[in-house]
């Protein structure tokens, strides 16, 4: 097995893993002034980009999903540890991602619903 193959791949794809790990606990919260402002409206509008958002999330999540059950091995189950599985971990991100985008959904709702 060449370095390559032993270190430097790994190396590479735990960096992409830790860098989406970093990306989804910097999900922003609504800006400050919108809040102040009582603009439910934009808020509304806020929380719906940042649905869609959540959803783009997801359906890359999904992508890479399919990635690792079309193409199982090394990289998939074990690269640092026996225990990491990472298409259950893209999964659970999946599941993550639509269930933070259904509570932005119904936090536009609530924000529409106060217009009337």
């Amino acid at each position: 097995m060449t370095i390559q193959k032993r270190w430097i791949q790994p190396g590479v794809l735990w960096g992409v893993v830790l860098g989406g790990l970093v990306a989804c606990a910097m999900i922003a919260s609504p800006p400050e002034g919108l809040i102040a402002k009582n603009d439910h409206a934009a808020l509304a509008t806020w929380y719906d980009k940042e649905a869609a958002h959540l959803r783009q999330h997801a359906k890359e999540m999904m992508v890479m999903a399919e990635e690792y059950r079309k193409n199982p091995g090394p990289s998939t189950r074990g690269v640092v540890s026996p225990k990491i599985d990472f298409l259950q971990h893209c999964e659970g991100l999946v599941g993550m991602y639509t269930k933070a985008a259904e509570e932005a959904d119904l936090l536009a709702k609530g924000h529409r619903d106060m217009l009337k």
